[in-house]
């Protein structure tokens, strides 16, 4: 167990010198071009930190999941590589500059991974055949999941894609390529290989056409998630939606036809450029008829009488974003939308012409409301916002309204803000209710979705995907409880070093101390390590 001892001594001698300053936000941060980077408080959080993860690597061998964080060197890292060996879930998305040496690394040890979540921003330098080397070194079939975010520099060619439509096109799941420039990636040749696809997300990225996207959505119908937000589709990939597949054989002949993406629940399609009509989105109702959740922000429509239509046939929808798309949406058509959908619980009416009468009816007539959007609605008033609480408060799980842009003055929304505070404590309502509004005057009037970072998936999206379990030995548990070195070694007691999670955001966040104490000096601190070039040389074997 001396690797126990060295870890507690790692982990004192970081406590000590931490405590110096008063909490994180007094704390200076580590800059290169800083002078004060090169303080030795700042050296020791970063060498305990990287010391700390090569023991644990070295030692939890059955780890196989991984999460990095920004604070672990590349050597760090590659050396973490080839000691889990057992990885099958991989999230580089937080991780230092990536190079090919990491991903050679991964190549060479790990062959079971089933999730890798990448960020191009981080890849700069890494060629796509490291990546796409990765890719082939794993077990046939067995990735899953494959995501990257900003990723305009490692789709150049279509080495990545036709490594996981051959490699892995039976096992593939879910596929996210946002804010990436998909031109030259291969993806309408190696994209339909992967027909058990359950998501597809491509927000945001360019060279995301028609020609493109119908070849997979003809190989593709167990979807449940598509994300075309800002794409350049338009009609035809939702007549492409629309259309039953001539592959689709009947039991007999008089057999009902089966619905072309019966299990489709997420759709979005916020602004690409197809103009709602009857002929084009009727049919889409036929061929999504568990549709759960429809974004269509930005998409122009002529008038609300042809969506109404279509929203009658959508009797399972719960989230509905229709922000700028009917100009003159105003109560009657709100009044006509509660009427026929009052189990929404998510719903954006930005930038229409609603008042307060509609807004007080939606508070009555809805019951499952959780969130309501209602950004650049200006003639909507303080009156009928605190009746509107009065209403939906006693309905349990409303959490969030956006009143952005609605030209209240700072005194309207803090009274607001203040009224839903005091309602939630009256009602014993569990969680404050989130009010949005601390920007109400504005010359150009964006949509709501401005909070939400380009191509990150949401948090419901991840758990669904991950589909993680609760661990009562994780190390995320040891290091988040263990504040001292006496209570480490403690809490090191109960850990069965088998465990198979390594969060290193989580490892982080346990580093940092807001327990103040007497700074200790320079001296005091350094003299715990003499010789900090022999602790790596002895911690990395390199």
């Amino acid at each position: 167990m001396l690797w126990l001892a060295g870890l507690i001594q790692d982990w004192a001698a970081f406590c000590r010198d931490w405590r110096g300053h008063r909490s994180r936000l007094h704390a200076p941060t580590l800059c290169v071009s800083d002078s004060a980077a090169t303080e030795p408080s700042l050296a020791r959080q970063e060498h305990c930190f990287n010391r700390l993860l090569c023991k644990v690597s070295k030692r939890c061998r059955s780890v196989d999941e991984f999460q990095s964080s920004a604070l672990v060197q590349p050597t760090t890292l590659i050396y973490a590589i080839r000691h889990l060996r057992n990885l099958t879930w991989m999230d580089l998305k937080d991780s230092q500059e990536l190079s090919d040496d990491i991903f050679n690394a991964l190549a060479d040890n790990v062959r079971f991974l089933s999730y890798l979540r990448l960020s191009g921003s981080k890849m700069r330098d890494v060629t796509t055949k490291a990546v796409a080397d990765l890719i082939l070194a794993q077990n046939k079939d067995t990735l899953s999941q494959f995501k990257v975010i900003h990723g305009n520099n490692i789709f150049e060619d279509t080495s990545i894609l036709k490594a996981i439509g051959q490699r892995h096109g039976r096992s593939m799941q879910r596929l996210t390529l946002a804010v990436c420039d998909l031109e030259d990636s291969g993806l309408q040749e190696y994209g339909p290989l992967c027909q058990g696809l359950l998501s597809i997300n491509l927000e945001y990225s360019s060279g995301v056409t028609d020609d493109i996207l119908l070849p997979i959505l003809d190989a593709c119908n167990q979807l449940v998630k598509l994300d075309l937000t800002e794409t350049d589709c338009t009609q035809a990939t939702i007549q492409g939606l629309s259309t039953i597949a001539d592959s689709m054989v009947l039991p007999s002949p008089s057999s009902r036809p089966r619905s072309r993406f019966a299990s489709m629940r997420r759709l979005i399609l916020n602004n690409i450029d197809s103009p709602f009509t009857t002929n084009l989105f009727l049919p889409l109702a036929d061929a999504c008829p568990e549709l759960e959740e429809l974004h269509m922000n930005s998409i122009l429509a002529d008038s609300f009488q042809d969506f109404s239509q279509f929203i009658s046939k959508m009797k399972r929808l719960l989230d509905l974003d229709i922000g700028n798309v009917f100009p003159e949406f105003s109560d009657s058509n709100l009044i006509s939308l509660v009427d026929a959908l009052p189990g929404l619980r998510w719903l954006s009416v930005a930038n229409t012409q609603i008042t307060n009468v509609s807004l007080v009816y939606l508070a009555e007539k809805s019951y499952a409301l959780c969130d309501l959007c209602i950004l650049g609605c200006d003639q909507v008033t303080k009156t009928g916002l605190l009746e509107f609480l009065d209403k939906i408060i006693n309905k349990t799980g409303f959490k969030r309204l956006d009143i952005t842009y609605c030209r209240l003055d700072d005194g309207a929304v803090a009274e607001i803000r203040e009224r839903a505070k005091h309602m939630a404590i009256e009602n014993g309502t569990t969680g404050a209710m989130e009010i949005e509004g601390d920007d109400q005057f504005a010359d150009n009037v964006v949509d709501d979705d401005v909070e939400r970072e380009e191509g990150e998936e949401s948090d419901d999206e991840e758990a669904e995907e991950t589909d993680d379990s609760d661990d009562d030995n994780s190390l995320d548990e040891l290091f988040e409880a263990a504040e001292t070195a006496e209570e480490m070694a403690d809490a090191l007691h109960d850990i069965d070093t088998s465990s198979s999670v390594i969060d290193l955001e989580s490892l982080l966040g346990s580093f940092v101390s807001d327990t103040s104490s007497t700074l200790h000096s320079d001296e005091e601190v350094m003299s715990n390590y003499s010789d900090i070039s022999d602790l790596e040389a002895d911690d990395y074997g390199q």
